[in-house]
This record gives C-alpha cells, sequence and structure tokens, in this order.
C-alpha cells in the first residue's frame, strides 16, 4: 500500500484534476512496489531496503513536481523533461522549496531516482550531467555584473596615496613610513619619485583586470610567468605542464581592457628590483607568489574598498571564476561553452560555476 494517498497528491499537486490523481497514485504504489522487489538490480531482481523506499519516491515527486510548475501537467513525464529537471539541478534554477540551492549529493540522489523512474517504466534513459558530492570550489558565489565593474575601478585607486606636494611636513612624515612599508626600504631612502611610483602601480588593475576576463584560479596565478603574454596576440599561452586540472597547452585571448593593464604593468615590473631574478608575473609585497590566502587577503580590502557586501553569500577569489561561468551561461544558454570558456573537462564540472543571477531573480518574481 503506497503511502502517497489521493488527499496527499491533492495538497502536494493541485495542478491535478481528480482522474489524473487517482492515476498518479496507482503509478506510484506499483513504482514502490517496483524499487521493493528489484528496483536495485532489475535483472537479479534485487529491491531496495524498506526504509530507503520512501525517500527515493519523495525524490521523484520533488522533480516530477519541478516539471510540473513549469510545464503543462500529466501523469507522466518525459525523457526530454526529465533532462530539463537535471540541467535546471546543474544551474540551481530546481531548488528546493525554502529557496535554498540542493548540494551536490542531494542533486546525484535526484537524478538516480529518475534513473530508477525510467527503468521502471522500461526506459534507458541516463541523464546527460553527472553530480558528486565535491561542492564547488571553495562554495564560492558569484558576483554581479556592477560588483565586477566597482572592482575594477576599485583597482584603479587601490593604494593611492595624496600627492607630495599637497602634505604637509607631518603629513608626509606619516606617508613616508607607510611608504617604507609598502616598498620594502628603509623610511629615511623614501623620496618624492616614491609617491609617483605607487600611484602608478599598475600590478593590481592588471590582475583584477585579466581575472575577470579569464577566471584564474589562484594556482594559476600562483605560476603565471610574464614570458607567457603573446603582445602580438594579446593572449596569454599556458605551457601544458602548468596548466592547472589539465594536461594540455591552452591559449587565453584577453580584451583590450586587460590587455592595456597587463602591458602598462609588464614594462614597469622590469623595473622593478624583487623581480629581477624572477619570472612570476605578480608578486607579494614581501617578493613571494600569490597564494589562495593572499589572493583572498587582497579581495576583502578591494570589496571593503568598493563598499560591495556579502548578503549571505561566500565571496572570495574563486568567485571571479563563477561569475565567469555564471553570464556566460547566461549569454549562451549552452553548458557546453561554458565548460570551454572555463577549460572544465565535462558539463557536469562547468555546472558547478553557475548560479541563477540576480537579473533572473528579479525577472521571476515579476511572473505573476
Amino acid at each position: 500500500m503506497s503511502s502517497y494517498s489521493a488527499d496527499d497528491l491533492g495538497e502536494s499537486f493541485p495542478q491535478l484534476g481528480t482522474r489524473q490523481k487517482v492515476i498518479f497514485e496507482s503509478t506510484l504504489e506499483e513504482f514502490e512496489q517496483y524499487l521493493r522487489s528489484e528496483g536495485k538490480n532489475p535483472r537479479k531482481e534485487i529491491g531496495y531496503a524498506e526504509r530507503s523506499i520512501g525517500t527515493r519516491v519523495s525524490r521523484v515527486l520533488q522533480a516530477i513536481r519541478w516539471v510540473w510548475e513549469t510545464d503543462e501537467p500529466a501523469t507522466e513525464i518525459s525523457p526530454k523533461q526529465a533532462d530539463q529537471v537535471i540541467e535546471a539541478l546543474a544551474t540551481d534554477e530546481f531548488r528546493r522549496r525554502d529557496g535554498e540551492r540542493y548540494s551536490e549529493g542531494s542533486k546525484r540522489k535526484i537524478s538516480n531516482a529518475l534513473v530508477n523512474w525510467f527503468r521502471f517504466h522500461g526506459s534507458d534513459w541516463e541523464p546527460e550531467i553527472s553530480f558528486n558530492d565535491k561542492p564547488a570550489e571553495n562554495g564560492a558565489d558569484p558576483f554581479n555584473k556592477a560588483e565586477v565593474n566597482s572592482l575594477w575601478e576599485t583597482s584603479l585607486t587601490y593604494k593611492s596615496i595624496p600627492k607630495y606636494n599637497n602634505l604637509s611636513p607631518d603629513e608626509r612624515d606619516r606617508w613616508r613610513g607607510y611608504l617604507a612599508q609598502e616598498l620594502g626600504k628603509p623610511k629615511d631612502e623614501v623620496r618624492p619619485a616614491d609617491w609617483d611610483r605607487v600611484n602608478r602601480n599598475w600590478k593590481i588593475p592588471s590582475l583584477i583586470g585579466t581575472v575577470k576576463a579569464a577566471g584564474w584560479r589562484p594556482a594559476l596565478i600562483k605560476r603565471m610567468q610574464v614570458h607567457w603574454y603573446d603582445s602580438d596576440s594579446k593572449t596569454i599561452i599556458i605551457p601544458a605542464e602548468h596548466a592547472v586540472k589539465n594536461n594540455s597547452e591552452w591559449s587565453q585571448a584577453l580584451p583590450e581592457k586587460a590587455t592595456r593593464p597587463l602591458e602598462l604593468w609588464i614594462e614597469q615590473r622590469a623595473n622593478i628590483s624583487k623581480y629581477d631574478d624572477s619570472d612570476h608575473m605578480w608578486l607579494t609585497r614581501k617578493g613571494n607568489p600569490y597564494s589562495s590566502q593572499t589572493l583572498n587577503y587582497l579581495l576583502n580590502n578591494l570589496i571593503e574598498e568598493a563598499g560591495i557586501t556579502e548578503r549571505g553569500r561566500k565571496l572570495c577569489w574563486y568567485s571571479f571564476r563563477h561569475t565567469l561561468g555564471t553570464y556566460t551561461y547566461e549569454e549562451h544558454k549552452d553548458l557546453k561553452i561554458v565548460a570551454e570558456v572555463l577549460r572544465q573537462n565535462s558539463t557536469s564540472s562547468a555546472a558547478r560555476y553557475v548560479h541563477p543571477t540576480e537579473e533572473l531573480r528579479r525577472s521571476a518574481a515579476n511572473i505573476l
């Protein structure tokens, strides 16, 4: 006997008519029996443990409820509709009733339950996207477009200081102490020219300009070398041996907004002594390659200066990558393109970087 009564179905799925509810309830009872008798391994007629049957049916109902809320209600769902469910799970358009995203583990379980459902109906349907329990890198959330632009503008003024001639002797003395720490030199060796040197520094704009265009992982920023940049083609060419989570060479084309500060920085870094014996594109103030920790410290400072609020999000360096994936998907509606842009090996991996945008949420709020 099914644990899902007609009254329960009426509460859960008001879209169904009276006769539809009767047919669907009968189908659910048969599905439960299928899971109990052979669902785990139909060939060997091995079923699932009784304690897991209810949750498996519930996951199918979650998917069917989403289909009925986005399409015409019916007593069956098609393979095409199941594909839409999987893609909506991957892009987080299909969410829990409380509005929160499903975890990767929950997505996998819903996907597996749908496989059971279609096997029960004699179909060999398989999802094109697979899920695993590994969360998106660092569980990061994306920025919106306005925030990315604000971070870029903030990078152009980051750590700028007042002009030397506009300062009183006491103010100059205080700023001289700041510059001594920033430039790694004794305070008595700080000269007026150092004021202009700091205000003309293109390191941070070149870093932010390229990461918002390419979504660099911290590990790749740590490995980035100055000679990888090809000024003729305006691309950064990453050798196979230095690629992160990949084993092939690839080229990253950069827009003018990224290449201009990068070229200014490359010209500038040639005259900075701490780069004399280093091929690294960017080094920290202490002369070390950037790490996740130092990049997140930099980003937190930029976020604070830009006046960006988290609003319950986790904003970190990987947020640039999630932002690129999210808006690439919004533009093309194709996970294969997202995978190519982010250099992921599969659409399921790329899907972890796609989130509903604020623009999409506002649009959805105005549907009714």
